[in-house]
């Protein structure tokens, strides 16, 4: 029953908001997501544009300027998503697409942030390097026991992380979902957060197998 509601939920943050500003969710998808053929491929949109090798099995259903997506083929529950760069997301309890005050956008200050947060769990943050952009990587879930939840999560618990520049996304962690983040900083500004999630928690073991070597093979344009 979790797993399905988690689902739900998914399915509301990625109704497209294209033509809805500050409504939520994500860009709409790109036509006719499909599997991939094996090979290296780069982004058409998403900015500083990444080039990245999937092996057989995976699609792109989402490339825009601030937001990219790689998944397991048909899947709704795991995958790599990329930000540029997110806002903190506001934590009143309405859970709007605005920014919460006072918080940088600089990695550190992100995971910062983040650390400090009632109702997350974080590992250890270490310094990494991806696609030639550096910065610092941390685990993250939902406490045992948290209660809060957004109005639109159904009483799933959740906990709000980020927001678009512009409020045209809205991304918050739900039930037992798991999430690792790399903060990347870009060099003359702004952030790109490599996102490697799984809605369904218990499958995360398997999608970082899987994602990593896809995450290894990124190449972030020099700006």
């Amino acid at each position: 029953m979790q797993r399905r509601a988690v689902s739900l939920l998914l399915a509301t943050l990625l109704a497209g908001c294209a033509g809805a500003p500050g409504v939520g969710g994500t860009p709409a998808a790109s036509p006719a997501a499909s599997a991939l053929p094996a090979g290296t491929y780069a982004s058409r949109a998403f900015q500083p544009a990444v080039t990245y090798t999937l092996p057989e099995g995976w699609e792109n259903p989402f490339d825009a300027a601030d937001y990219f997506a790689l998944r397991p083929a048909g899947s709704k529950v795991a995958g790599i998503h990329l930000f540029r760069d997110p806002r903190a997301m506001s934590q009143d309890a309405a859970c709007p697409t605005t920014a919460e005050p006072g918080v940088g956008t600089l990695s550190t200050e992100l995971v910062a942030w983040i650390r400090g947060r009632p109702g997350l769990v974080v590992g250890d943050p270490k310094m990494v390097t991806v696609g030639g952009l550096r910065g610092v990587e941390i685990d993250l879930a939902i406490v045992d026991g948290w209660k809060p939840s957004c109005p639109f999560a159904n009483g799933i618990p959740t906990v709000a992380l980020f927001v678009g520049a512009t409020g045209n996304l809205r991304w918050v962690v739900a039930g037992n979902e798991r999430l690792r983040l790399d903060l990347l900083d870009v060099p003359g500004g702004g952030t790109v957060v490599v996102d490697i999630d799984a809605f369904d928690g218990s499958l995360m073991d398997d999608l970082l197998a899987a994602a990593a070597p896809i995450v290894r093979s990124f190449s972030f344009a020099a700006r």
